[in-house]
């Protein structure tokens, strides 16, 4: 006589060790737009909108471009000095498929094609419609919003911390979190205890450029948003929320900042700004620095007048090597305050996360 029952008790407890561990194996994800997203297990191939996402890949992962499905290879955006190097340790960054751009439509047959699982698009993206998200879904391929672009100040760690966890680095992301968070709260307690009534007025030019209208600069949003942390006052309030937008060189020259700060990078060469990077040693980025200087009006700045003149790359504020922009910042708005503040200390413990460390030229004092 065969004795099924022991075999089915057996079966029973199996199972009811397994399904508690089936269900643990579940990552339960609520994104920037208030989403709830189930994985089954973490992520390993991701569709990015936008290459500078590369960037926070690099601080979770030894090999960011080995969890890339596709990536829109928008080279200007990650920043060429930047790109090099990463294809340089990761050639297979070259030959990935290419997707659109958060800037462009999203093409679901490309993200297919891809065979992703798991598309990571910005925020605020323009490329994704409620109907191709339902498209995605219906093939079984999960969709996040993130941002560290749009609003970094509120949304880098928030964005940091939800990718770690979709793609099985939990802990990681929360180490960076964790030393990003020490940083900007030890600048935020002095800033309190010093109780300085001082609000120095700050232009900061985006994209800085002899060859284009003047004036590119931020507004009270994205990087306005450092400096509003920090105290000071900025030149392109008048532009309200608004991440970015123009202001008159009239404007600025009545406005008499007591700081200006230019951004640029490789990108900038064509367009006659601001040459800043690991291909630029501190003599050219001096050399187009006083280019931007020499334009109608500048010399009558007090920033200028005084000496208080800097510049920064654009690519440092698209991932959490943003910090460094931030004690930049403190360091040159509140000088005296800030003196001991010791940046290149910063990026070279930020260098220990990242896959790739960042090395060269970014920021003139």
């Amino acid at each position: 006589m065969v004795r099924i029952f022991p075999r089915i008790v057996v079966i029973l407890v199996v199972s009811l060790f397994l399904a508690p561990a089936a269900a643990r194996a579940e990552i339960v994800l609520t994104d920037l737009k208030g989403r709830t997203v189930t994985l089954q297990k973490p992520a390993s191939r991701l569709v990015v909108d936008d290459g500078r996402l590369i960037l926070g890949l690099s601080f979770l992962t030894d090999d960011p471009v080995g969890v890339l499905a596709a990536w829109p290879h928008d080279v200007d955006r990650f920043g060429r000095e930047l790109y090099e190097t990463y294809r340089q340790k990761f050639p297979a960054i070259e030959t990935l498929p290419k997707t659109t751009s958060n800037a462009q439509d999203l093409h679901v047959e490309q993200v297919f094609a891809a065979k992703p699982d798991l598309v990571v698009l910005s925020l605020h993206s323009r490329s994704s419609s409620q109907a191709q998200i339902a498209q995605l879904a219906e093939a079984g391929i999960p969709v996040i919003f993130l941002d560290f672009i749009a609003d970094p100040f509120d949304n880098m760690d928030k964005s940091l911390e939800i990718l770690g966890k979709a793609i099985g680095r939990k802990k990681r992301a929360a180490d960076v979190i964790a030393f990003r968070q020490a940083h900007i709260h030890a600048i935020g307690e002095r800033l309190a205890a010093a109780r300085s009534v001082e609000k120095p007025l700050v232009f900061l030019e985006t994209h800085a450029s002899v060859s284009e209208d003047c004036c590119n600069s931020t507004g009270g949003a994205n990087i306005g948003k450092f400096l509003r942390f920090l105290g000071a006052r900025n030149v392109g309030d008048v532009l309200g929320e608004k991440p970015f937008g123009k202001v008159s060189l009239e404007y600025v020259i009545a406005s008499k900042p007591d700081i200006y700060i230019a951004t640029g990078g490789e990108y900038m060469a064509a367009r006659g700004g601001l040459l800043i990077g690991p291909h630029y040693d501190q003599a050219k980025t001096q050399e187009t620095m006083k280019r931007l200087l020499a334009r109608p009006g500048f010399a009558r700045l007090p920033a200028v007048e005084n000496g208080n003149v800097h510049g920064i790359s654009q690519q440092i504020f698209h991932s959490p090597l943003d910090l460094l922009a931030l004690e930049l910042f403190a360091r040159w708005i509140r000088p005296k305050l800030f003196a001991d503040l010791d940046v290149e200390e910063t990026r070279q413990a930020l260098g220990r996360f990242m896959a790739v460390p960042l090395t060269g030229n970014y920021w003139t004092d």
